[in-house]
């Protein structure tokens, strides 16, 4: 996540809840997806722009929350709501519909072809 200050200031002295999976929950991506997600899809994205993976991956997440192909999740810190990360626990329904929307926008609007799994 891009540092914010709110987030910063929760870790000093205040309660931090975190959630530990030592096997990845039912219905959530899998580490091949990830791996195309990054790989693939942002990696052909950087070669072709020079912007990095990480960049990459915030904007179009930002993109496809605007666009309503991911819906928009809030972390409330104290007393302010700040923007979470859609796509951290993301069901594979979601993802493949975020991959799918994300293909179509790098083709249509970037002007990029990316591959799909296992091509």
């Amino acid at each position: 996540m891009p540092s914010h200050p709110e987030r910063v200031m929760r870790w000093r002295g205040k309660d931090v809840f975190v959630s530990i999976h030592e096997k990845p929950s039912i219905g959530l991506r899998s580490d091949q997806q990830n791996k195309y997600l990054w790989s693939v899809c942002y990696g052909t994205i950087a070669a072709e722009t020079g912007n990095d993976p990480s960049s990459i991956h915030y904007g179009l997440k930002r993109e496809a929350v605007r666009q309503g192909v991911l819906e928009p999740e809030f972390v409330l810190l104290g007393d302010k709501l700040i923007e979470a990360d859609p796509t951290t626990r993301t069901d594979t329904e979601t993802f493949s519909r975020y991959v799918d929307w994300l293909r179509h926008y790098a083709l249509h609007d970037l002007n990029i072809l990316i591959p799909e799994a296992g091509e």
